[in-house]
């Protein structure tokens, strides 16, 4: 079986751990949500890739520079690596977020300067294939990556 990094792009409340839970919860899930430091998410990291376990970045990623850290690491161990880019309007987001409670719900202007910096992910980042998720009647959607979109 192939060791997999899973990188998902999108900005807050656009269905990335629930797409994780519903397709990858075999996966180890690296979410800052839940780890809270950079410093602990780099330790699960590292016992991943010693580990040589398959894991899911459940995090926004919204620059090239967010993505480069993982897509470096998993590189250097002969992981194949997949892109996720959850497409959500704001108003979809902010529309879901507005159903979180207590620290899931984020700053509608958080999700803004997420969507502000939002890089759409490229094959010359270092992924080995790139698939683009959205939502439609509560169902994600997965559609292979087309540039003309």
């Amino acid at each position: 079986m192939d060791k997999l990094a899973i990188i998902f792009i999108g900005i807050q409340a656009s269905g990335k751990t629930t797409f994780y839970k519903k397709y990858f919860s075999d996966y180890v899930h690296i979410n800052l949500d839940t780890l809270h430091t950079r410093n602990k998410e780099d330790i699960l990291l590292k016992e991943c890739v010693n580990q040589e376990k398959s894991f899911v970045v459940d995090n926004t990623n919204p620059t090239r520079e967010n993505r480069a850290k993982y897509i470096t690491l998993a590189k250097e161990h002969g992981y194949r690596i997949i892109g996720y880019y959850l497409r959500s309007s704001i108003s979809e987001s902010i529309k879901r977020n507005s159903k979180r409670t207590g620290k899931a719900f984020v700053p509608e202007a958080a999700i803004a300067n997420t969507l502000n910096k939002l890089e759409l992910p490229d094959y010359d980042e270092g992924f080995d294939e790139l698939h683009y998720v959205h939502i439609e009647k509560r169902k994600f959607i997965i559609e292979d990556w087309d540039t003309s979109k």
